[in-house]
């Protein structure tokens, strides 16, 4: 399993990903005040002919109220066309009445970390 922490305080992000040795991956991706789950998406690059790293399609779930499949969505369309493996981001990342300056921020961690943690899969995959 592989652990990344980005920011401080209430602006903490913390990725923890799990790999199925090539077959997919398993992202939590989750933060703030009060870190939980409250999204989820699925990306698979399309299998066959019409495989190509430009696109992948996504699934998503959210538990109601939640907004966290939006950047969940997000997560795993990168990672899954960054790897071209299919990915299950769950998200859950939430502070108390969160100006936009706030949401900003935390989304700008998390496309920081999730560019981290794909910069450590491929070096970790080409090593094997």
């Amino acid at each position: 399993m592989t652990e990344l922490t980005l920011g401080e305080g209430k602006y903490s992000i913390r990725l923890r990903a799990l790999g199925t040795e090539g077959a997919g991956l398993v992202v939590f991706l989750t933060g703030g005040e009060h870190p939980h789950l409250g999204g989820v998406s699925l990306a698979s690059v399309p299998s066959g002919d019409n495989a190509e790293l430009s696109r992948c399609d996504t699934w998503d779930v959210t538990l109601p109220g939640h907004k966290d499949k939006e950047l969940a969505r997000c997560i795993a369309r990168q990672i899954c066309l960054a790897t071209g493996e299919p990915v299950s981001v769950n998200a859950g990342i939430h502070i108390d009445n969160a100006s936009k300056e706030d949401i900003m921020c935390l989304n700008r961690l998390a496309e920081e970390i999730t560019e981290n943690f794909i910069k450590q899969y491929k070096a970790l995959k080409k090593e094997i």
